[in-house]
């Protein structure tokens, strides 16, 4: 045991900087340990409409390295999925945005609705939404997201939903011919904030498109990121196997192919914080170790 200044008696520590990593999944206040940091802010997906629909976009995804930190509380804003469409045949509906509070603020548009019919286009949105076919998937936002993919109805007993936008690429267009019609994939963060967040590290799938082929049983798979996969072909009125979005990634609800069942909902958003720097340890301190790292700023209470 060691002595410190100040009369504090406890073991002798090394002052440590590390990484400090913080994750907002519902609204709250940030208070910052540096002058800047990486910050992630992920909307709320899209959902899928009912009976049949394409997939939901997935809510606009901003990253922003070394973004200044001012000393005050940053508020910040954490978008819910958006719930999925109504029987008989109503759209999906828009993920909530979110939204990093400081001057300029970093804010995320909610993920785009996929279509059902009628209307059955896809809804605009961070991503945009997938569309019923054979309407037009819904526009993503600059910077946030890509679009949701078309329909398709090469034939009247046969068609296919688009996928709903994803991060890093646009929802799949209806085929042609018999084939599932994906979500559009998210972007892995993984390499700033590690694989325990998001989707093992992405964020921002769009929704897997319902497929209305009875050859292709489907499911047409969600983008990585949290994107739902869309049902199976089934009898009207079976189980609904459809897939919402996962939790705090932005993820698109899942399309549907079988009648008779509502929207899958999307996914949370998030909002992430990386600072590096911050001085973080256990134990207990001197007195002059501890003010002089309060006094540059880096003091995380253990």
């Amino acid at each position: 045991m060691a002595q410190g200044n100040g009369g504090i008696i406890g073991p002798a520590n090394d002052p440590v900087f590390g990484d400090k990593i913080t994750e907002f999944t519902n609204p709250g206040t940030y208070n910052a340990y540096t002058p800047q940091g990486d910050v992630l802010v992920v909307a709320g997906g899209g959902s899928s409409g009912a009976d049949n629909s394409g997939g939901g976009g997935a809510g606009g995804v901003r990253f922003t390295p070394n973004h200044p930190l001012p000393a005050s509380a940053i508020p910040v804003t954490v978008g819910g999925g958006a719930s999925g469409g109504a029987q008989p045949y109503q759209p999906g509906t828009d993920g909530n945005g979110s939204e990093f509070g400081t001057s300029p603020a970093i804010q995320c548009s909610g993920g785009g609705g996929g279509g059902s019919g009628p209307p059955k286009t896809g809804r605009n949105g961070g991503s945009g939404g997938g569309a019923g076919y054979p309407a037009t998937g819904g526009e993503g936002t600059t910077g946030e997201g890509n679009d949701g993919g078309s329909g398709n109805i090469p034939n009247p007993q046969h068609g296919a939903n688009g996928g709903g936008g994803g991060k890093a690429q646009a929802g799949t267009n209806g085929a042609a011919s018999p084939g599932t019609t994906p979500g559009g994939n998210g972007t892995d963060y993984s390499p700033t904030y590690g694989s325990q967040y998001g989707d093992s590290g992405f964020f921002g799938g769009g929704g897997g498109g319902g497929s209305y082929y009875p050859s292709v049983p489907g499911p047409s798979a969600g983008g990585s990121g949290g994107g739902g996969d869309s049902d199976r072909n089934n009898p009207s009125g079976s189980p609904n196997s459809a897939q919402a979005g996962a939790a705090n990634t932005g993820g698109g609800g899942g399309g549907l192919t079988t009648p008779g069942n509502d929207g899958k909902a999307g996914g949370s958003g998030t909002v992430l914080i990386k600072e590096t720097g911050v001085f973080a340890a256990s134990g207990v301190w001197d007195m002059n170790t501890v003010y002089e790292a309060i006094k540059a700023g880096n003091w995380e209470q253990p």
